[in-house]
């Protein structure tokens, strides 16, 4: 099965770079495959999606190391992500929910993103869990976007940090906060 990101996450990031898009960004960004002049596709390939993020942290926070960028990368994402349609819908979900049963729905939050997302959580202490992914390359970028939607949950004093990647793109965060 290919893994594949859906257009609106990839809107998403897009937004980020500024509205109307600069004119620097548009061959760089059709050079990538994601042509700005034309209307998204349905879905892009998730090399296509990791290039597209590297794009960005490049274009935006040259300044800062890659894990820097990456996160901050995160974290504006899902400040643009909250904007769209589905993203308001996921929010309102998860601000009544909370971040312990937010966390639980995360297989089904990455869904609505991707075709391929698959998490397991698991619980460590009151508020503490590990997370895992089955593929999450840019783990500084899922760093940054899963400490903002937590802190829009509800959580406080959060920290998101990686415990353990694979080669083949899994990785298992640990997220705790303070009640």
């Amino acid at each position: 099965m290919q893994k594949l990101i859906f257009d609106y996450t990839v809107q998403s990031n897009l937004r980020v770079l500024g509205q109307p898009l600069p004119p620097e960004h548009h061959s760089g960004l059709t050079a990538l495959g994601v042509d700005p002049s034309k209307p998204l596709l349905p879905a892009y390939p998730v090399e296509t999606y990791t290039a597209l993020i590297d794009f960005i942290t490049g274009r935006l926070w040259p300044e800062l190391p890659q894990e820097e960028a990456g996160f901050e990368l995160g974290r504006a994402f899902m400040r643009s992500y909250r904007e769209t349609l589905m993203g308001k819908a996921v929010f309102s979900v998860t601000k009544v929910l909370g971040p312990h049963r937010t966390l639980e729905r995360m297989s089904r939050n990455f869904r609505s993103a991707n075709n391929y997302t698959e998490t397991r959580l698991r619980k460590v202490g009151p508020s503490t869990y590990e997370l895992w992914f089955n593929y999450a390359l840019r783990t500084a970028y899922f760093r940054g976007l899963l400490t903002e939607a937590l802190e829009k949950a509800g959580a406080r004093g959060i920290s998101v940090t990686l415990a353990a990647s694979g080669a083949s793109g899994e990785a298992t965060f640990r997220i705790s906060w303070t009640e």
